[in-house]
């Protein structure tokens, strides 16, 4: 104790000048937006380099695991290609009898996907984030959708040149508009920070008589996801005494403490959508 007040009284000018020195780099962060972005895209890059070795070592010990998660999920995509993009269409035939066609949706022109690997990610705090090992070089945007194999994940919410941050359904301030497959009544989808299997869908009028089990999807009411991305499954149905509405536990279909890959969504008929909205 004694060394350490001496060492302070030997450089208390040092220290002094340290701490106003940090003290005017942040007032300048803080009331600056140009240095307070660069700030944060310095702090992002960093960090990820950092996250990234370390879980690049971490993947290394796992490979199997992963190969084998890798080929699954692989299976699954190319099936639900050829599930999404072909579809049988009726035509008039002969005036009275109908056959059907095949129709091609290039569904990959109007909905990219960007493969992307969790390089560090959090589930036991109120606001869990998940760092991505891309960027905007990759194009990787703010504001993009996150989803894997099993579905969402959450959204970008901010990006540097090779790393962004992903705000994941397990955090406070993450909200989306969501729905029962199948029906057309939605309610507001969010975490109440407790158990991160398990996120809460409010205001479903009650006489939609959810079971255990039901599959939520995206709304479609929003510009990030469109509908019927899954998100979980009915849990719980907790009614609201003297209200019209009941509130869903609902299990998460994604499995936040075994993240590896995820892919970020272009909504390329959004980016279309948002010019003629400047354009009025």
């Amino acid at each position: 104790m004694y060394k350490l007040v001496k060492f302070i009284l030997k450089y208390h000018f040092v220290i002094l000048f340290v701490l106003l020195e940090l003290l005017a780099i942040s007032i300048i962060i803080q009331n600056n937006q140009y240095q307070k972005v660069k700030f944060l895209n310095s702090a992002n890059t960093i960090t990820g380099t950092i996250l990234e070795t370390q879980s690049s070592i971490t993947d290394y010990l796992h490979l199997a695991k992963v190969n084998a998660e890798l080929a699954e999920e692989n299976a699954a995509l190319r099936k639900q290609m050829l599930e999404v993009n072909y579809v049988k269409v009726p035509t008039l035939y002969n005036d009275t009898l109908f056959r059907y066609d095949t129709l091609i949706i290039d569904t990959a022109a109007r909905m990219p996907y960007y493969a992307a690997r969790v390089i560090s990610n959090s589930i036991n705090k109120q606001f869990n984030i998940v760092y991505i090992n891309k960027g905007s070089h990759d194009r990787i945007q703010e504001d993009m959708g996150v989803v894997n194999s099993d579905g969402i994940v959450g959204i970008v919410r901010n990006v540097s040149a090779n790393y962004a941050v992903v705000t994941p359904i397990i955090n406070r301030n993450f909200n989306i508009n969501a729905k029962i497959k199948g029906s057309g009544f939605f309610g507001n989808l969010s975490w109440d920070g407790k158990d991160p299997s398990l996120a809460q869908l409010y205001d479903i009028p009650n006489h939609i008589s959810p079971n255990i089990g039901d599959t939520i999807v995206s709304s479609g009411y929003s510009h990030i996801f469109e509908e019927g991305y899954t998100i979980g499954y009915v849990h719980e149905v907790h009614a609201v005494p003297g209200k019209s509405f009941i509130n869903l536990d609902v299990k998460l279909a994604v499995e936040f403490g075994n993240l590896n890959y995820v892919y970020g969504i272009e909504n390329t008929i959004q980016n279309h959508i948002d010019s003629l909205d400047l354009a009025n």
